[in-house]
Formats: structure tokens, sequence, C-alpha cells
């Protein structure tokens, strides 16, 4: 009697741990916010977000820190942009595999589109290989390991989503440069992309305002420029 009970147990921890370990990180939900805050000191690199502020539903996935550009033959083609969310569609301990939330980085030879999807098969933090989201055979291996971040990302391209960001594209000659991008519903492509121009001195710390936002720029050196985003009054 004592090994029949021993071995349910056995079992029993064995279901809980494959059902915890198959279980995603954490539901869909909604955030609102901005990164960074107000108050908190950052330094940012040319081509990344100085400011983001958003209102979406998210899910748990990863951010690609390079390009992915494979040619899969007489079946097509898959393009996946640095910096695309992709929600985690497996997530063990074992096994990562991710899908773009974007519905055109996989093209067949007869121009139809859908999604695409990278697989890291060891957990060692970057993906092994590529495949279109919804196509058998068409799974490749990458070249090379394909580093990525752990974060949450829009649930759909299609739902009620927000997100305005700003990225620092340089400054030099005594001029800030930004782009303003602007995502509604789409968080694949920008609805709406402005560049802007602020004059500077070489003294730091000197503000500029943007709209309703003012920013106080500390120093600029060779590893980016170090800033804060000021408490709205």
């Amino acid at each position: 009697m004592r090994i029949k009970i021993g071995t349910r147990i056995a079992a029993a921890a064995i279901l809980a741990a494959f059902v915890a370990a198959s279980a995603p990180a954490q539901s869909a939900h909604r955030e609102v916010g901005q990164k960074p805050e107000p108050g908190v000191e950052s330094v940012v690199t040319i081509g990344s977000p100085l400011l983001k502020r958003y209102n979406m539903i998210v899910v748990p996935g990863v951010i690609l820190e390079r390009d992915v550009d494979v040619d899969l033959g007489m079946q097509g083609s898959i393009r996946i942009s640095a910096g695309s969310p992709m929600k985690a569609e497996t997530d063990t301990p074992k096994k990562l595999r991710v899908c773009t939330v974007a519905k055109d980085t996989y093209t067949n030879m007869m121009n139809q589109t859908g999604g695409a999807c990278l697989t890291d098969r060891d957990r060692d933090g970057t993906f092994d290989s590529v495949s279109a989201q919804s196509v058998m055979g068409t799974t490749k291996l990458l070249k090379g390991p394909l580093p990525y971040k752990l974060s949450d990302v829009p649930e759909n391209a299609g739902a009620n989503n927000h997100q305005a960001t700003l990225i620092y594209q340089g400054a030099a000659a005594g001029t800030l440069r930004l782009s303003y991008r602007e995502f509604s519903n789409d968080m694949a492509r920008p609805a709406f992309t402005e560049d802007l121009s602020f004059p500077i001195t070489d003294a730091y710390p000197q503000t500029v305002t943007w709209r309703d936002t003012k920013i106080t720029l500390l120093a600029l050196s060779s590893d980016g420029l170090r800033y804060r985003i000021e408490v709205a009054k």
C-alpha cells in the first residue's frame, strides 16, 4: 500500500511539474505607462528609444536584436526586422518558440503572406531555427545563434493598442535629432512618423521641450546620451 501511495504521489508531482512548465509565464493584460519613468536617469544610444509611452494589451514574448533574412527556395522567404515583437507560443524550461505579431513576415512564391516563428531549442538565450508559422516543411536552421530579449509584446496587431516612441538619432553640430513614431492598433508599422531636431549647446545639463515632455540632457559621450525625463507639472 505504501508503494502505491508513493507511486501516486510521484506521478502527481511529475504531472504538476509538467503542467507548470507548459503554462505561459503570465496571461494577457493591459499595460499603461512610459519608459523610462519620470525622474530616472538613463543612457540611450543612436537608433534606440529615448522615450516610450504606451497603452496596450500585452503577452509574454521577445524582442529581436538583429534582422532575420532567410530564403526558403521554392517555399518563399522570411524577413523579420530587428526590434520586431514576437509572442510566445511554446514556453517551457527546455524550449521557447515565438511567432511574429505582424502577419507579413513570411511570403510564399505567390506573394501570399503570413507570420514567421523562431525557436530556441535548448533555452540558451539564442534562437536556432526559423519557420513559417502555418506552413509545414519550412523549418530551417539559422546560420548562427540569434540573441533576443524577453519582453512583454502586443497581443496581436489588431488589438486596441497605442504607443508613442521617441527614437534617438544622434547629436552633432549643435543639433539633437529625434524621430517620433506613433503606433495605433497595428504595432508592426507606425501610423505616423516625424523627424525632429532641437538646437543644443556644448554645455550640460540643458533642457529641450517637445509637446508636454521636458527632457534634461545630462551628458553626451561615446557611450551615448545620458538624460532624464522630467516629472510633468
